[in-house]
């Protein structure tokens, strides 16, 4: 799969993931829209926050990117090619070139697998480990002073660490067979805040490091402005705000957007003293189901700023007049 000049790394697009659901044993056959019409682009040497409560369709997002799940309409394109058409040889070296990060460590981990199992397992199925098993342990022993741990673990199991550790070795994997695309789904939710800090100050310097692409997941806003070149907002399937995160974070425009931030407590220094600050703005309630997603804006029922149109029209995400590189799906930026 040779690269095309000036091609995105990955690229989806007009993404839709639905799921058929009976409700009751005579219901009515229902249809549950997980992501509706996402469209997205990774480029060399970036990283793509993706925020958004849960129930937005993040993960299902994930899962269709890397390839996991098959959505019902749209196409993932990595270096210009569909990745639903690839060859046997073309699928392995595209699981190869991107590799997931989940937000579960403990779960993600094989429990009856030493780290040395769990780590060499993908350098063996892509043939990366050189000339025998010291190969194999060498390169396995790199990978974990990588992201913080050392050779002595490397027969350990997964319930003798802690859930930092485990993240960390689960991050260890996911390098093992050297890849271009990592896709972070809320890696640091189970994780405390100090653990949290840690695990971000190592993806960073990887980044760095090895010019590696990211797709980092999360409903956490501090940490999707620490890592992010470009942010996509997420709500009930949908993108609703895209933009360089410094413009997002500096100036965010849709109601949305703007709710998460008065959702997200801010830390504003007063002498010796910390004061918490909020925003007017949460979205009130809690997000709807995406099997009965309401007419109109999906948004509108929590929206302060709801008007006329917004219950019946849904907006078209577009840019807004003197915004160059911003998108918004809402009335009040897009008039219809």
């Amino acid at each position: 799969m040779e690269p095309l000049i000036n091609a995105p790394l990955i690229k989806a697009e007009d993404i839709r993931k639905y799921f058929p659901v009976k409700k009751g044993v005579f219901g009515k056959d229902l249809t549950l829209k997980a992501v509706d019409g996402v469209s997205l682009e990774v480029a060399e040497n970036s990283v793509v926050g993706v925020v958004g409560e849960s129930g937005s369709g993040k993960s299902t997002l994930a899962r269709i990117i890397t390839a996991l799940d098959r959505p019902t309409s749209g196409n993932v394109l990595f270096r210009g090619k569909n990745v639903f058409g690839l060859s046997r040889q073309e699928m392995l070296k595209f699981r190869r070139a991107v590799q997931i990060i989940f937000q579960d460590p403990f779960a993600s981990l094989n429990p009856r697998a030493t780290v040395f199992e769990t780590i060499a397992e993908p350098i063996k199925i892509h043939r990366l480990g050189g000339n025998g098993k010291k190969d194999i342990e060498e390169k396995v022993a790199g990978l974990l002073s990588d992201v913080g741990l050392g050779p002595e673990i490397l027969r350990r199991y997964p319930h003798e660490f802690s859930g930092g550790q485990r993240q960390r070795i689960c991050i260890a994997r996911a390098l093992a067979v050297s890849p271009r695309l990592v896709i972070a789904d809320e890696p640091l939710s189970a994780l405390d805040v100090s653990i949290q800090a840690q695990i971000l100050n190592i993806l960073s310097g990887l980044k760095k490091r090895d010019r590696l692409s990211f797709v980092f997941i999360s409903h956490d806003l501090r940490v999707v402005e620490y890592l992010s070149d470009v942010v996509a907002v997420m709500y009930l399937g949908k993108i609703v705000e895209k933009s360089e995160a410094e413009g997002l974070f500096g100036n965010p425009l849709h109601p949305y957007t703007i709710g998460l931030f008065a959702s997200a407590p801010s830390i504003k220094m007063n002498g010796a003293t910390e004061e918490i600050e909020r925003r007017n703005e949460t979205p009130a309630g809690d997000i709807p189901s995406p099997i009965d997603i309401p007419p109109g804006c999906p948004f509108h029922p929590r929206c302060p700023r709801r008007f006329a149109p917004c219950d019946k029209i849904a907006p078209e995400l577009a840019q807004p007049a003197g915004r160059p590189g911003r998108l918004v799906s809402c009335h009040l930026w897009n008039p219809y």
